[in-house]
């Protein structure tokens, strides 16, 4: 794993927290997640809480990511523990990679997910390895409840 994969993935998984404590703070966010989640009809349903046994079942399964910019069309290609974390396994820690279909270009973004038998959740997700060659995105999910 080189030095800024781990970077990557600490400061995504900051942004991320950052983004969920304050997202029932900031109307700006919420007005941002709520579009988001009425772009398609089948994100029109309020989005909920993201957890691991959300997307544990879901590895392999192909997803819909829709921003107020792009939907990108990406399956999930792991669930995995955050990096230098002690919490293995914890229901709400926990990263997600995801990999775009061919033709797309992988763009960071607040992103709504929904799948066949998913509920729609929405997640900053950050692409991942060199520029204009990733098709690979990352979602670090951290909460405190």
């Amino acid at each position: 794993m080189s030095r800024r994969t781990v970077m990557v993935s600490a400061l995504s998984g900051l942004g991320v927290a950052a983004v969920a404590a304050a997202a029932p703070a900031v109307p700006a966010f919420a007005g941002a997640a709520s579009r988001a989640a009425a772009a398609t009809p089948a994100t029109a349903a309020a989005a909920v809480e993201p957890t691991r046994s959300l997307y544990l079942p879901a590895v392999g399964h192909a997803f819909t990511a829709v921003s107020d910019e792009r939907t990108i069309h990406l399956t999930l290609a792991s669930v995995d523990d955050v990096a230098g974390g002690a919490d293995a396994g914890h229901e709400h820690r926990f990263g997600l990679h995801f990999t775009a279909a061919a033709g797309y270009e992988a763009a960071d973004g607040i992103y709504t997910l929904s799948a066949d038998g998913v509920p729609a959740t929405t997640l900053f997700l950050v692409a991942i390895g060199p520029r204009r060659m990733t098709r690979s995105l990352q979602a670090i999910v951290i909460r405190n409840l």
